[in-house]
């Protein structure tokens, strides 16, 4: 039986998750190439993040809305690195995390969290209209 993309050639720009996506549209039968056209590379000093972090841990913010599932996990790995990565989840334990869409939810669970609200569209837009919706005063 013919796959629905049998003699399709399809270019993966993406790097993040480019092997799973590439597997499922190779059974479909595309013929994939994969060119991923930019890289994550961690930040080339790391002294601004371990100071972000540890003034995080110490004073949690009330509300984090979190954009990228990737942010969070390089937050975590970073946490880790300084043998904070306990204190760091448990500070965000206490905080009311707001999700830009399904990825920064799967990254919060990935860590024993869950987002108090995943916002309708995986946009900027989504995230304004979410916080329109919320009693942010004195927080």
């Amino acid at each position: 039986m013919a796959g629905r993309l049998d003699g399709c050639r399809i270019l993966i720009l993406e790097a993040r998750e480019e092997a799973q996506f590439s597997r499922l549209l190779a059974a479909q039968g595309a013929d994939v190439l994969q060119c991923p056209m930019f890289s994550i590379v961690d930040a080339p000093d790391a002294a601004p993040i371990e100071a972000w972090l540890r003034r995080f841990i110490a004073a949690p913010c009330d509300d984090l809305v979190l954009t990228t599932g990737e942010g969070l996990r390089r937050l975590v790995k970073a946490a880790e690195r300084h043998c904070i990565a306990g204190d760091f989840i448990a500070a965000l334990g206490r905080t009311r995390p707001l999700a830009r869409g399904p990825k920064p939810g799967r990254a919060l669970r990935e860590i024993g969290l869950a987002p108090h609200l995943v916002t309708g569209k995986p946009t900027t837009e989504g995230i304004i209209e979410l916080l329109a919706t919320l009693a942010l005063a004195g927080r």
